[in-house]
């Protein structure tokens, strides 16, 4: 029996990523090997964990305390993480502390999604935000889309002064900059993306492909994505998914240049297989 930890409700957390995780392991293993983890009272009978994003208050509450993780280590439980956000040299302080509790468990494997991290932590894998085969956001694909650039999410804070310079080195092109400051539903935020060709995807806490990037794609939008360093070779996906950029400046040529550009969908069911999640059991 696997346990699982992944806070998911949509109207809670506001996005379809930790869901997306429980219906690909779902479709990969078998939901009936799956069990909720709410509490201490929920561990027996079980050979692993999986944690879908250790930093989520919700799912801290449950895994970082000594009685969990004792318990965890005395069962010899092996945990499986899935990480979604840069651990070390963050804003958020405080991830570093989590990395260190997350460490106290005897038998654990950290998939991680920030590429600075990956290389720190000397992993050969990072976590990817793809949607599952079984992900449905309620939202159809608008065929009538603006032939437009779109950027929407958050601005405010020094963790997004690279997309607020990206933005303002580009105001000459034909961009529609909307700011959601959490006021949107998800699927009013789904709705409004589908409205637009182009989706503006600037690289936002750390160097990883967010969500939006794949959203975008399964509305047959195109995303265009910053890219830094060597996210191309980590991240060999966004070949086929994005019209991607490291200077912006050449963002315009590019969309020039590949008009009959179409993304391609790639899914998590798909990703485990690729990694051979099997073999990290």
């Amino acid at each position: 029996m696997f346990g699982l930890i992944c806070q998911d409700d949509i109207g809670l957390v506001g996005h379809s990523l930790f869901n997306n995780y429980r219906l690909a392991l779902y479709g990969y293993f078998g939901q009936d090997r799956f069990k909720n983890v709410n509490s201490i009272n929920d561990i027996h009978d079980m050979t692993h964990l999986f944690i879908i994003d250790e930093h989520f208050a919700p799912n801290k509450g449950i895994w970082k305390n000594d009685d969990f993780q004792g318990r965890i280590n005395r069962e010899e439980i092996r945990v499986i993480v899935f990480n979604f956000e840069k651990i070390y040299n963050s804003y958020f302080p405080w991830n570093v502390d989590n990395q260190n509790c997350l460490m106290r468990f005897d038998n654990c494997c950290q998939f991680v999604a920030d590429l600075d991290d990956a290389k720190l932590l000397k992993k050969n894998v990072i976590t990817k935000q793809f949607l599952s085969r079984d992900t449905n956001l309620l939202v159809n694909a608008n065929p009538n889309k603006l032939d437009k650039i779109l950027f929407i999410g958050q601005l405010d804070g020094d963790q997004y002064n690279n997309r607020r310079q990206l933005l303002s080195s580009i105001k000459n092109l034909n961009i529609d900059v909307i700011q959601t400051n959490r006021r949107f539903s998800y699927v009013d935020f789904l709705n409004k993306m589908n409205e637009y060709r182009f989706i503006l995807n600037p690289l936002g806490t750390g160097k990883f492909v967010n969500l939006r990037h794949f959203e975008a794609v399964r509305l047959g939008c195109v995303p265009l994505q910053q890219v830094v360093d060597d996210m191309v070779d980590w991240c060999k996906e966004i070949k086929k998914t994005s019209i991607y950029f490291s200077d912006p400046m050449t963002i315009k040529d590019k969309i020039k240049d590949a008009q009959a550009f179409r993304s391609k969908e790639f899914f998590l069911e798909d990703y485990f297989a690729d990694i051979c999640l099997d073999n990290f059991m």
